[in-house]
């Protein structure tokens, strides 16, 4: 990890998506219920963050502090149409996973599932990092010194800057 010093802030000049999904092992002696729906959420992350011009911009999967059964993916996309057309797709794995989980396992109660979804227009959002390696939102767009702008009323009312690169997403770090 690449540990940036100092206090920085993100830009991305576009809307986007924050798509929160996650799972609670609800009885923990299911594992063939529980594992294959865990596996398969990393797979597809990796799977989606390999494809050529990825929509998902960046993903991190943490556990609950409050509750070490449930597991989370915070995500950032580029948009919510393509967040939804990748859902839909039978070409990946998202959608035949889907099913099979409908079929197997979603009405007994042993797994819980659950998502979220934020679209988030240019510029109505605030991130600070202090001493850290790029993620999140810093990942998914451009990680900038906050000399810019240096107070969070000042982030949030500010005019996104530009995109430094031409349309394509930072490389994740």
């Amino acid at each position: 990890m690449d540990i940036k010093p100092g206090r920085y802030t993100a830009n991305y000049p576009d809307e986007f998506v924050v798509f929160l999904i996650g799972m609670r092992i609800n009885q923990l002696r299911r594992v063939n219920e529980w594992w294959p729906v865990f596996r398969g959420a990393l797979a597809m992350q990796k799977e989606t963050l390999a494809l050529p011009d990825s929509p998902l911009l960046d993903s991190r999967a943490v556990v609950a502090v409050s509750d070490c059964r449930m597991f989370l993916m915070i995500q950032y996309w580029r948009s919510f149409d393509e967040l939804e057309s990748w859902a839909n797709s039978n070409d990946l794995r998202h959608r035949p996973a889907q099913k099979q989980f409908f079929r197997q396992t979603a009405f007994n109660g042993h797994v819980g599932v659950w998502h979220e979804t934020f679209r988030v227009a240019a510029g109505e959002y605030e991130a600070i990092y202090l001493n850290l390696h790029r993620f999140g939102l810093a990942a998914a767009g451009e990680h900038i010194s906050l000399r810019v702008h240096p107070t969070a009323r000042e982030r949030l009312e500010a005019p996104p800057l530009p995109r430094a690169t031409t349309g394509q997403r930072n490389p994740r770090v």
